[in-house]
């Protein structure tokens, strides 16, 4: 039986790296999560001045990136257009699946900055994943 792949802890280290420069590049005090496919938290980084709120909102945006394999950018959209029904998801840009051979491996949220400087970070960290092979698990 195949197994889903998932990003683990040692995945975590590079993506962690890769959003706090863009976040640094940015001037952006956000708080970072990285969680594997099922949406268990990995690592967690709340950078300087990144307020208290920040914290949950990243992790719940990688849970729902990562628990339906699609961005919360995509979901807000769809959202300010009246196509989601469903109000228990988090529909605010900065979560972004890690995907790994077409399937989602894990997400990254961040939270902090507007939707799109967000956005911008998790991307960012998501690029770092292309030199990971995520394994199976």
């Amino acid at each position: 039986m195949r197994m889903k792949p998932t990003i683990d802890v040692g995945d975590a280290g590079p993506i962690l790296m890769a959003c706090k420069q863009i976040a640094g590049e940015l001037g952006a005090a956000v708080s970072i999560a990285i969680v594997d496919q099922a949406g268990a938290l990995l690592s967690f980084e709340r950078l300087q001045g990144a307020k208290v709120h920040t914290v949950e909102l990243a992790q719940r945006k990688a849970r729902t990136a990562a628990l339906l394999s699609v961005s919360t950018a995509v979901l807000e959209a769809m959202a300010r257009d009246g196509r989601l029904q469903n109000s228990e998801v988090l529909a605010l840009g900065g979560g972004v699946p890690v995907i790994h051979a077409g399937e989602c491996a894990g997400a990254i949220g961040v939270s902090g900055g507007t939707s799109e400087i967000d956005d911008r970070i998790a991307i960012a960290g998501s690029k770092a994943c292309d030199a990971i092979t995520a394994p199976s698990v």
